[in-house]
């Protein structure tokens, strides 16, 4: 019974891989084109997005993905680099970044964004076939 049972736990694992070791690939890049976040309250401020396209990489389903924020100024004080990823697809996804606004004097904006030379670093690794 013992047997059967690893048996069956393979077979369902082969059925359940999304497909073969030689089509897993990994991609990676960065992404610099901020815009207004999808949660600004009314004020264009306080949060930004970035959209990273994932069709060159060809997925077939969506990938597993990491992120960083890179940048030269403000990139420390905010929350969301690594997991505000959004709408993750094959095709892409987008990732918003914030500020705690109990800091009023300083508000995040697509143009802070782009002066402090914010890039947000991407990899991505999935089946592409």
């Amino acid at each position: 019974m013992k047997t059967f049972s690893v048996l069956c736990a393979l077979f369902a694992a082969t059925l359940a891989a999304e497909g073969p070791d030689n089509c897993y690939k990994t991609c990676s890049g960065a992404a610099r084109e901020w815009v207004v976040g999808d949660h600004t309250g009314g004020d264009n401020a306080g949060m930004v997005k970035v959209i990273v396209d994932l069709t060159s990489s060809g997925f077939k389903s969506a990938p597993i993905v990491s992120a960083m924020l890179n940048g030269e100024n403000h990139n420390v004080q905010t929350k969301g680099g690594s997991s505000g990823i959004r709408g993750l697809t094959a095709t892409g996804f987008s990732l918003n970044i914030h500020k705690d606004l109990s800091e009023p004097a300083f508000q995040i904006t697509p143009e802070v964004a782009i002066a402090s030379n914010w890039e947000l670093l991407w990899t991505a690794s999935g089946y592409g076939c």
